[in-house]
């Protein structure tokens, strides 16, 4: 949360950007989320929007328009973006009802000019912000320099943290051989060469990781890899030890950050086809290589689906960072059931601790992603991050709502607990109960192969639905290997398309949310296994936890779901048991014991 609202001194600020749109002859201007790199999260120097609204989520887009801020979220962020950004400037919508363009275009006159920065767009979201606008008559246009730049004085400076090599033991196959394989690719799509600048493909493919983006292992910069398997990789040579250097591997040249556009420019004079994948390349990119000449290729960065499908090192080192992610959790959630009536807890104190109890663990690194603690109403928020100023006191008879994860050499976690603070209400196990049988119809799951995430989701929403509930967010998102916490192609949402395969990693996460009362999510990362059945595939969990029992009401799970969860709570004790010491043992099994025997 942005600890305080935007100044007399900010609106004059935001009063000068109006202007000097005004003066590249703009009539409104859109500032995305998004950065040159086209990641979730982006470095502090690039953080435009939020210097813009005070919005600090990680996904949005503000439409400037008659002097005016439009923020668009989705359903994720639609209370935090009330508390977080000043009204007299700014209006909140909601990205998909209708979405940002859409609202564009109907409130748009004839002959107007929308500016932009192609540098921090996608091919496809310019695309069709073009075919919108043509139908209104009106114009985008693209501006060399960012208006924001020139006017946010205290902007911090570009990243510049190392860059080591992510080594053979975690990844499973050395950076020649995955170049190789997109290489291949290329060539059965006809393209000559291929041009990357999302950083988690980049990280993937060079085996590489660095420091330039919180809670993501990654180094800002781009890569141009070819079809006879010669690989660019473009970024600071300052950030790169010899001994790094020399891993690239044989495929590999280092050069230059500042080389990057000409190497573009020589790809178009060579009359090259490169592939872009309009969904991740930036505008700028491709007009730059359409103007020195070169023939556009457009497919899917190769990259997603293969580092989506984790190979069995990978798979094996998620299953050890899970190992270890769940006796930081396990010793948390004792620590929490010890002490939450009986000392004056806030929310950043269990961020603390949580943290505490992670970086006991070997091979840990840091958090994947801020973690979010709403206690009370503020779990209603559904990716709200306590500060200062928004810090809440735990109190008797309400919720917590506790989504955490961590980076670790090996693999990245993600795991979302809600938990009782002494006796919850009616309402609240009523409510936790018909999240939870949504979370095990996903994760006891059994379909055929080419099933994908759209077919699945509604399994997660079926109870909720049934007593007129829903929530606004998708039930689950790809998890990289010491990558992004949210890594694509496949997700369980109703918009998805792509089949699941083994050796995906996915979140479980259905959730509900009473606006001003309190927060249910529960999380679990699975991964996809071939069933023992042909044809069909099924999940296996990740995420070793336990569950919190005083919230489930027991009479509303039928036999197949409570199996599920006894046999669940088996695993949990059983996989961490030996590691644990004798109390927090004995506390682990009263907390997973069979429900049958607890409420008989």
């Amino acid at each position: 949360m942005r600890e305080n609202f935007m100044s007399a001194k900010d609106s004059k600020v935001i009063k000068q950007f109006f202007l000097q749109i005004k003066k590249l002859g703009f009539n409104g201007f859109i500032i995305p989320h998004t950065d040159d790199f086209q990641g979730e999260f982006v470095s502090e120097n690039n953080m435009r929007l939020h210097w813009l609204t005070g919005f600090s989520g990680s996904a949005g887009t503000a439409i400037i328009l008659n002097n005016r801020i439009h923020l668009f979220v989705d359903g994720r962020y639609t209370i935090q973006a009330t508390q977080e950004v000043d009204p007299n400037l700014v209006t909140i919508h909601h990205k998909q009802d209708p979405s940002p363009y859409e609202w564009l275009a109907d409130n748009l006159e004839p002959d107007m000019n929308i500016g932009y920065d192609p540098k921090i767009h996608s091919i496809s979201n310019i695309a069709n912000l073009k075919k919108l606008l043509a139908g209104k008559k009106a114009n985008c246009k693209a501006t060399q320099i960012n208006p924001i730049d020139g006017l946010w004085s205290d902007r911090p400076s570009p990243p510049n943290k190392k860059v080591y090599h992510h080594d053979l033991i975690y990844t499973g196959c050395s950076s020649d051989e995955k170049i190789e394989a997109i290489a291949k690719e290329m060539g059965l799509r006809g393209a000559t060469a291929i041009v990357l600048n999302e950083l988690d493909s980049i990280a993937w493919a060079f085996n590489i990781r660095g420091g330039d983006t919180k809670y993501t292992p990654l180094m800002q910069g781009y890569a141009i890899i070819k079809s006879d398997a010669s690989a660019q990789l473009f970024a600071n040579p300052d950030k790169f030890s010899e001994a790094t250097i020399a891993k690239l591997g044989n495929h590999t040249t280092l050069r230059d950050i500042t080389n990057f556009p000409n190497s573009l420019d020589e790809l178009g004079k060579g009359k090259l086809k490169v592939c872009l994948d309009q969904n991740s390349s930036t505008e700028w990119i491709f007009k730059r290589l359409k103007k020195a000449g070169a023939t556009i290729v457009y497919g899917t960065d190769p990259t997603k689906l293969k580092r989506a499908k984790k190979n069995e090192t990978e798979i094996k080192g998620a299953q050890a960072a899970h190992d270890r992610d769940a006796l930081a959790m396990i010793r948390f959630l004792k620590w929490f059931d010890e002490n939450s009536l009986t000392k004056k807890i806030t929310e950043m104190d269990v961020v603390t601790k949580i943290f505490e109890f992670r970086a006991q663990g070997d091979l840990f690194k840091g958090l994947s992603f801020p973690t979010i603690a709403g206690a009370g109403p503020n779990g209603a928020i559904v990716h709200y991050v306590p500060t200062n100023v928004t810090n809440r006191r735990l109190e008797k008879g309400s919720l917590l709502l506790l989504d955490s994860g961590g980076q670790y050499l090996d693999g990245t976690t993600d795991v979302t607990r809600t938990l009782s603070i002494g006796t919850p209400s009616k309402k609240m196990c009523n409510y936790f109960t018909l999240v939870l049988k949504g979370h095990i119809a996903v994760a006891s799951a059994h379909f055929p192969i080419g099933t994908n995430g759209s077919q699945l989701d509604a399994l997660a929403r079926q109870h909720l639905w049934r007593a007129n509930l829903n929530y606004s967010h998708g039930t689950g998102h790809g998890v990289g290997s010491y990558l992004g916490v949210h890594e694509g192609p496949h997700r369980i949402s109703s918009g998805s398309s792509v089949p699941f395969e083994p050796g995906m990693i996915v979140s479980n996460e259905p959730g509900q949310y009473c606006e001003g009362e309190f927060g249910i999510r529960i999380e679990n990362l699975l991964f996809v296994t071939e069933s023992q059945d042909p044809g069909f595939l099924e999940f296996t969990p990740l995420t070793l936890v336990p569950i919190d029992r005083r919230l489930i009401e027991i009479d509303q799970l039928n036999k197949q779901e409570l199996d599920w969860l006894n046999s669940y709570h088996k695993k949990v004790f059983e996989n961490a048991t030996s590691k644990l010491d004798e109390e927090t043992t004995s506390w682990l099994a009263k907390m997973c014991m069979p429900l049958e025997e607890v409420h008989s």
